[in-house]
């Protein structure tokens, strides 16, 4: 899925979200050269508190390809400013042992010129649903 992503990824919101879809596909083994379609070697991240370099980032990766979840993205809104960019979608992972983690993310960046993403920073709220009448409670 990696190598299907154009060079111009995060122009639209169907684009995008395919770039985001690849970051959680293929083999722990690619993982950091599977990132480097997605992002630039130098990019950073910020996730809520914690902070990543390029290769934390890949490292992490790595550890949740092990993982094998299957996770399913929509992004329900995109803006593309220049360089800049944000979005919000929501994710549903899969687990082995069959239970589900949802979360809304809500990701700003820069596009760097090659088509890359720069650096993002985004805050997740994980969402927690009541089995009994399927309502949804934010975590704080």
């Amino acid at each position: 899925m990696p190598s299907e992503l154009p060079t111009s990824f995060a122009h639209d919101k169907a684009t995008f979200e395919k770039a985001l879809m690849s970051l959680f596909s293929g083999s722990p083994e690619n993982a950091e050269s599977d990132l480097l379609k997605v992002f630039t070697p130098t990019s950073t991240m910020r996730a809520d508190d914690k902070k990543f370099d390029f290769a934390t980032f890949v490292a992490q990766n790595r550890q949740v390809r092990e993982l094998k979840p299957k996770v399913s993205i929509t992004v329900t809104q995109f803006l593309r400013d220049g360089k800049q960019f944000a979005d919000r979608h929501e994710s549903t992972t899969e687990l082995l042992d069959g239970t589900f983690m949802e979360a809304e993310t809500f990701m700003f960046g820069e596009v760097a010129e090659d088509g890359r993403l720069a650096w993002i920073v985004e805050t997740v709220r994980h969402i927690k649903r009541d089995p009994i009448v399927n309502t949804i409670h934010l975590e704080k």
